[in-house]
């Protein structure tokens, strides 16, 4: 292979374990959010489901959130993070394998559903928070940022693309053969999982008994932490109140696209999807606007782009051609803005938390920013209904802008440069290096 192609692969996939991770992680969230729409489109054509059951049905696949995200990051906290990937796709696609089990044999009911996509929802809490703390393990220095631009990209584009793919497949497929398909990404998911060479020496929690602190003691630790460095209370902060609205945002579009805009189904999905080419620029352009701007600059101007964009949707108005086109558009910047964003909150958390307490924090910030994303979707279809959808996504839109706003103020106030690391911690012993991940013990 020549050396320059060799380089440009190097850059690509930063280390060989990064790689077969990075598949892996691609592989799960591909089989996991194509299911988000699959289930409840089986739930319709093989159960003839009405909105109440769909809607308790989409309602279960988020709860697990605010019920086991805290607990996953204590519980996962000072153990090895390749048998837990493992463990959790396996037992995933496992779970999944009941419902085209249940369509064949005929004993598929609603209720199974409900158990299989909670019970789904609730180790892939476990198996996300292992994930955001096993990429500094395998991760260092600065090739973190693009090894986190990588898994940014994959995980966008899957939640972009992946639900519309799931209802293609159930279109051209059937419902047993796509949720198949599921169970097999699940399970190319493990052996890419399986072939990475390196293993760690988790952590201990705490020095004292041997057995280290306690659950409950372990979550207050991960809350604690989380709130008490500047940095790392407005980031989470932030995706919080994004989220929120943003949930709302896209809940409103699906009404407002087909009602005021004339959208046909096909039409509202393209600009969506077409508006993932968005994370994937994000993630190509994210390295060099941090070397250009600076962390704290391009943090800010992620977050602008991903907040101001959608503000258009509810104001374009005219022949349907141009309002596509706009739509689009403003799809296309929020999802490099809102990449971009996260490439580099992710890794100035993953900078500034210590190994021992990097799961309970990645916990703590998914429980508070990813708990809001069903309120959101609950809030925006009330206030359509009041409201009308055009001004309620207009009211939405306007949120968004203001939470960055006040973000952007308080990041310039705070003076922090927004790389992370353990300045930025109030209680860190002053000088201290940047923590390690993990110590290999061997490949």
């Amino acid at each position: 292979m020549p050396s320059d192609l060799r380089s440009r692969t190097a850059a690509l996939v930063v280390t060989p374990d990064f790689a077969r991770f990075w598949l892996g992680q691609a592989l799960a969230n591909l089989a996991g959010k194509s299911m988000t729409l699959l289930i409840p489109l089986v739930a319709v054509v093989s159960l003839n489901a009405g909105s109440t059951e769909v809607g308790l049905l989409n309602s279960a696949q988020f709860l697990p959130l605010l019920v086991f995200t805290l607990f996953a990051g204590a519980w996962l906290s000072g153990r090895a993070h390749r048998p837990t990937l493992i463990t959790a796709n396996t037992v995933n696609a496992l779970l999944l394998a009941l419902v085209p089990l249940a369509i064949v044999f005929h004993w598929l009911s609603i209720y199974l559903l409900y158990a299989v996509v909670f019970s789904i929802g609730a180790i892939t809490c476990f198996a996300d928070v292992c994930a955001l703390a096993y990429a500094p393990v395998l991760v260092v220095g600065d090739r973190l940022v693009v090894a986190n631009s990588r898994l940014e990209t994959t995980y966008a584009l899957a939640t972009v693309a992946a639900p519309g793919l799931g209802g293609i497949l159930l279109g051209s497929l059937g419902g047993p053969t796509s949720l198949t398909l599921g169970v097999v990404a699940y399970l190319f998911a493990v052996g890419a999982f399986l072939t990475i060479r390196h293993r760690s020496v988790p952590v201990a929690p705490a020095a004292g008994s041997g057995q280290g602190p306690g659950i409950l003691r372990l979550i207050g630790q991960g809350l604690r932490f989380s709130w008490r460095v500047p940095l790392l209370r407005r980031l989470t902060l932030q995706a919080a109140w994004f989220n929120l609205f943003e949930q709302a945002v896209l809940t409103l579009y699906l009404v407002h696209a087909v009602r005021d805009l004339d959208f046909s189904p096909g039409l509202l999905g393209l600009t969506m999807t077409v508006g993932g080419a968005g994370s994937v620029l994000g993630s190509l352009f994210a390295t060099r606007l941090g070397r250009s701007f600076g962390a704290a600059r391009t943090l800010i101007t992620g977050m602008g782009l991903a907040s101001v964009a959608p503000l258009v949707i509810p104001l374009v108005s005219g022949p349907r051609l141009v309002t596509a086109t706009v739509c689009t558009a403003a799809f296309v910047l929020y999802g490099l803005g809102l990449t971009v964003f996260n490439i580099f909150s992710l890794t100035a958390r993953q900078r500034t938390t210590p190994d021992t307490l990097l799961a309970p924090a990645s916990a703590t910030n998914r429980f508070v920013a990813f708990g809001t994303i069903g309120i959101g979707a609950a809030l925006g279809g009330w206030a359509g209904t009041w409201l009308g959808a055009r001004t309620a996504l207009l009211l939405a839109t306007v949120a968004l802008v203001a939470g960055w706003l006040v973000f952007t103020v308080s990041l310039v106030r705070s003076g922090s440069d927004g790389e992370g690391g353990r300045h930025e911690d109030p209680e860190a012993v002053p000088d201290a290096p940047l923590p390690v991940a993990a110590v290999a013990d061997g490949v």
